[in-house]
């Protein structure tokens, strides 16, 4: 996959991470649960070329109650799912059960909307689906290769304008009013299939194409979470994997690793699953990091098959502790190491929950180019002391390690470093010259300021111009990473800002 395509899957990723931190917050903060995520990376955008085969999960995860939830976040709302009849791989497989929880919504991902935004969750629990399941559409099936999969479809209708429901009338049709206040009917859903359900009460208003109105599968009784319920030692002791990674992940967010002795039984069960194994390491590391940090890290060696070595990675990333950030530095400056599992560290190492960029300059000149770009892909921001090391790469006559500091201190906006490049001369004024025309030119303007000299203005001008530029096209791998860089806390999920679309009004109520 190029750097254009993982730009294009990013974007079409982020809607499910969004989504998925959207259905936490409501989950949280309406209805009393401790969401967490479930499916690492659930709530990330981050595209990998190594796809790391896990256990098949749900995105969230209850550590009160035990809850899973599903969320399914599309540009088009509607109840639908992907299925194949392969084994494991069914729209309900995963550990989904009855009592467990789908979230269908909206998300707007338009030209110029990044993050996408997400409107109000729908909910519908997994037994009420497979109850209405019969009547689903199927669509055609994909190619064998992609597992003969088809789209279920759920009947269900979503208005395409705003309105307010006012009721059903003896003819069975449901009555609304548009935004403009004129009385509508729409009589088609007398034509489906099974039992019809609204999920609205009388004076409800909705939003253009971002809720659903009625349809088929019957809306929960409740969504409240019934509190800590769950036996999370019984789960770990128990036969199913799926279950015994649901506590581990559960126990790593609660004041149960306070008491590990159970955790710590699994750490270090050789003959149990590799995965609930490497999460009861990662739990263990967040509280004591000294002695279990290295038993993660250990799995990502070179006898290690690369899915496990990323896996590996991928949590260690999630470790809020020096030591994972030395075990991230170790690895990603290992040349026997696959490339993806470097650059995995690499960008751990920027974006991870111990973020050092600093400690990402030696990589950024790294003989493994996609090493080298996930690096100077991870840097945020840049202090005053790495500024003063990089200023020093601009006038060091090493064109690899100029180009590099050029790149790093455009992106990071670190335009005062820049001009001070340029007043130095050559030949940190070529790259100087160079960075902050590659940089928006409104942002050097505003920061500039009496420093952008008619003379260097001269100069910038016509590189700004390619941002007029409609045949430029928008294949930087720098700015393709940037893009990947939607990540919620995989514990502690939270959205500063919601877009919420639709009633407020809970679906608690039976039609």
């Amino acid at each position: 996959m190029g750097f254009k395509e993982d730009a294009d899957f990013a974007r079409f990723v982020a809607m499910g991470a969004v989504g998925a931190a959207s259905a936490a917050d409501v989950l949280r903060n309406r209805y009393g649960h401790e969401p967490i995520e479930f499916e690492r990376y659930a709530m990330a955008n981050k595209v990998w070329q190594s796809k790391v085969k896990r256990l098949r999960l749900a995105d969230l995860l209850c550590a009160r109650c035990g809850l899973r939830v599903e969320a399914r976040a599309k540009s088009k709302l509607g109840i639908v799912l992907s299925h194949s009849d392969t084994p494991g791989r069914g729209w309900d497989d995963g550990g989904m059960r009855d009592s467990d929880l789908f979230a269908f919504m909206r998300v707007d991902s338009s030209p110029g909307t990044f993050p996408p935004t997400v409107a109000e969750p729908m909910w519908f629990s997994t037994a009420a689906l497979r109850a209405s399941a019969h009547h689903a559409r199927r669509s055609s099936p994909k190619a064998a290769s992609e597992g003969s999969e088809v789209t279920m479809t759920w009947p269900c209708w979503v208005p395409s304008t705003g309105g307010t429901f006012e009721r059903v009338d003896d003819d069975g049709r449901i009555v609304w009013l548009d935004d403009a206040g004129k009385r509508k009917l729409y009589w088609h859903w007398r034509q489906w299939a099974g039992q019809r359900h609204l999920y609205l009460r009388p004076g409800d208003t909705f939003e253009p194409a971002a809720h659903i109105v009625a349809g088929i599968v019957a809306p929960p009784t409740s969504l409240m979470c019934p509190g800590p319920t769950w036996d999370m030692a019984a789960a770990l002791s128990g036969s199913d994997a799926v279950e015994r990674l649901a506590a581990v992940r559960s126990m790593s967010a609660t004041e149960a690793i306070e008491q590990p002795a159970p955790l710590i039984r699994v750490a270090l069960n050789e003959s149990e699953d590799w995965r609930v194994t490497l999460e009861a390491r990662v739990a263990l590391a967040r509280v004591d990091p000294e002695r279990w940090v290295p038993l993660v890290a250990a799995a990502a060696n070179v006898d290690t098959e690369r899915e496990r070595a990323m896996e590996a990675v991928l949590a260690l990333t999630e470790v809020d502790a020096a030591e994972a950030l030395d075990a991230l530095c170790d690895i990603a400056a290992h040349d026997g190491l696959h490339e993806d599992v470097r650059a995995a560290a690499s960008w751990g190492i920027g974006q991870g929950a111990a973020a050092r960029p600093e400690r990402l300059l030696p990589l950024v000149l790294d003989g493994e180019p996609l090493v080298a770009l996930h690096a100077a892909g991870a840097v945020d921001a840049v202090s005053d002391e790495m500024s003063a090391e990089l200023l020093d790469w601009l006038g060091s006559g090493d064109e690899h390690k100029a180009a590099a500091a050029a790149n790093v201190l455009a992106r990071s906006r670190r335009i005062d470093v820049l001009l001070d490049a340029y007043e130095r001369g050559e030949p940190t004024r070529k790259w100087a010259v160079y960075a902050l025309g590659s940089t928006d030119a409104s942002v050097v303007r505003v920061r500039a300021q009496a420093r952008l000299t008619p003379e260097l203005r001269a100069m910038l001008e016509p590189m700004w111009l390619r941002e007029l530029d409609w045949l430029q096209t928008d294949d930087d791998p720098l700015a393709a990473l940037d893009l990947q860089k939607v990540r919620f806390d995989p514990l502690h999920p939270r959205l500063d800002d919601i877009h919420s679309a639709g009633p407020a009004a809970s679906q608690e109520h039976p039609s």
